[in-house]
């Protein structure tokens, strides 16, 4: 399996405008073949080791894990890990139940997606800010705007991936916003 050519992520990017106006075009521009799910993978992977090496953990945030900034990376690293997995699982078991099993692969592909291209957006703001360039009051803005646009492209990503209702769509969305708070959560519990 081979990682996303640039034609292939310039067409996701392209997608995923169309998603967000609603145009049932979008799926045309992701490769929703067995390759394609697995491919679809990569970026928010490698943006993830990206955004490990970007992310300025406040002393607050070091303070929890002793001040060791390897083993706070590695907990964000869980942190995302563990998310995704149980909220795909979680994603699968609704899609069946709702009768859109066959439809849960396209909905993962757009979904991996949508975080590749919201992580590869965030990143510049991260660097500014661990770098000195920007306040880091910037970030409280950034990160209420990225929720909210998040939740919004989840619900769009669960209306043309699994073809779901709206009100399910929404409560996809939701539901995604919980897992990563309680998966946070547990985390820094255990740890």
């Amino acid at each position: 399996m081979a990682l996303p050519s640039s034609a292939e992520i310039t067409a996701a990017v392209k997608g995923l405008g169309l998603l967000l106006r609603g145009d049932a075009r979008a799926l045309l521009c992701y490769d929703l073949s067995l390759d394609g799910f697995w491919r679809s993978f990569w970026l928010p992977l490698v943006l993830l080791v990206v955004y490990a090496l970007v992310m300025q953990p406040t002393m607050a945030e070091l303070a929890a894990y002793d001040e060791d900034r390897a083993f706070y990376m590695l907990a964000q690293g869980l942190k995302f890990l563990l998310n995704w997995v149980a909220y795909f699982a979680l994603i699968a078991g609704i899609s069946r139940i709702f009768g859109l099993g066959e439809r849960f692969g396209i909905f993962v592909i757009l979904y991996n997606w949508a975080q590749a291209i919201t992580t590869a957006a965030t990143l510049p703001i991260l660097a500014g800010v661990g770098w000195g360039l920007l306040s880091s009051s910037v970030l409280a803005g950034w990160s209420t705007a990225l929720l909210l646009a998040w939740l919004y492209i989840v619900v769009r990503v669960a209306r043309h991936g699994l073809g779901a209702t709206l009100s399910l769509s929404v409560a996809i969305s939701a539901l995604d916003l919980l897992v990563t708070l309680a998966i946070h959560r547990l985390v820094d519990l255990l740890l």
